[in-house]
C-alpha cells in the first residue's frame, strides 16, 4: 500500500482512527484533499504537498437533484482511478454513487483499480452503510457523506460503524432540506451537531481555496471554523482551481497551512469572537 499524508485506519471493533502525528510543538495540518482525475496534474500537487486525491464517480440522479444549484458533477472512469492510484505518494479515494442494485459492482470495480478507501454518498439510513461495509469486507478504508437529513437525525447511531472518515456535504443538505443557503447548516448548527456524534472519527465540511479569496464566506473564516469543530480534512475543488489561474500553488498552500495554525493557536475569547463574526456574515446568506 502506498503512503501519503496520512492513511486513515479505522479499528473494527472500536471505530477509532489513527490520527496524524506532528512534530514536537508543531500542531497538525489539516488533510487537503484534492479531487482530481488526472495522473499527470496529480503529480504536481504531489510536488506541493498535497498527497490525499478524490476521483468522483457519483452521478446517479445528481443531476436532476442539483438542477438549479451551483455545483459540478464531473463523472470519473475506473481507467482514471487506477492511474491515480499509481501515482507515487499518493491516497486516493473515490466517491461511488448512493446505496443501490449496482454498489457491489462499483465497489470491487473501485478496489480492484486500487483504491484505498470509498466514500459512500447520500446516506440515509444505517442498513446502507451496514451493508456497504460488508460489501467491502475491509478491502479498503469506508467513509460516508452526511448530507441529508434522515442522515443528520441518525447521526449517533451512524457513528457505532468503523468509519475512517466523514463528510458533511452541505449542498446536497440543503437541497435535502428544502434550499436555502448552503452555509445554514454551518449557522444553526448542523454541522456541529455531526462532529458532536462522529467525534472518534475523521471529520471534514466545506472546501478551501487561497485564504484572501472565498465567497460568499471568505476562506480565513472557514478556517477557524474547520479548527473550532475540530475538523480532520476538507476538500479542494472548484473555487481551489480557479484561484490557482491567478496564484501560485506554493503560495496558495502556504497561505492556507499558515491561516490553519494560526487558527489552532487562538485563545478561548478569540475564538468566540471569530465564530461571532462568522455567524454574522451567515445570517446575511440565510
Amino acid at each position: 500500500m502506498r503512503t501519503g499524508t496520512e492513511r486513515a485506519t479505522a479499528g473494527a471493533s472500536s471505530g477509532i482512527v489513527a490520527r496524524t502525528v506532528a512534530a514536537p510543538n508543531e500542531p497538525a495540518m489539516i488533510e487537503l484533499m484534492l479531487f482530481e482525475h488526472d495522473p499527470d496534474r496529480a503529480l504536481e500537487f504531489t510536488d506541493a504537498g498535497v498527497t490525499s486525491f478524490l476521483v468522483d464517480w457519483e452521478h446517479l440522479g445528481k443531476d436532476t437533484r442539483q438542477q438549479g444549484f451551483d455545483t459540478e458533477i464531473r463523472l470519473g472512469t475506473r481507467d482514471e482511478l487506477h492511474a491515480m492510484c499509481k501515482v507515487p505518494d499518493a491516497t486516493v479515494w473515490c466517491r461511488i454513487n448512493r446505496f443501490g442494485s449496482h454498489t457491489r459492482n462499483e465497489i470491487d470495480a473501485a478496489i480492484d483499480a486500487g483504491a484505498d478507501g470509498l466514500f459512500l454518498p447520500m446516506v440515509t439510513e444505517s442498513a446502507e452503510v451496514a451493508r456497504f461495509l460488508w460489501l467491502l469486507d475491509g478491502r479498503c478504508d469506508a467513509g460516508i457523506l452526511v448530507e441529508t437529513a434522515d442522515a443528520l437525525e441518525r447521526a449517533e447511531e451512524l457513528a457505532r460503524f468503523p468509519l475512517a472518515r466523514v463528510y458533511f456535504g452541505l449542498n446536497d443538505f440543503a437541497i435535502s432540506r428544502g434550499g436555502g443557503s448552503i452555509f445554514r447548516a454551518v449557522l444553526d448548527g448542523s454541522v456541529q451537531r455531526a462532529r458532536t456524534a462522529f467525534r472518534n472519527t475523521r471529520f471534514g465540511f466545506g472546501g478551501l481555496t487561497a485564504v484572501d479569496s472565498g465567497h460568499p464566506v471568505p476562506c480565513r473564516r472557514l478556517i477557524e471554523e474547520l479548527a473550532r469543530v475540530g475538523c480532520d480534512f476538507t476538500f479542494l475543488r472548484r473555487s481551489f482551481r480557479r484561484d490557482l489561474a491567478t496564484r501560485r500553488l506554493p503560495d496558495v498552500l502556504a497561505g492556507i497551512r499558515a491561516a490553519w495554525h494560526s487558527s489552532l493557536g487562538r485563545d478561548p475569547a478569540t475564538v468566540a469572537r471569530d465564530h461571532l463574526d462568522l455567524q454574522r456574515i451567515l445570517r446575511e446568506l440565510a
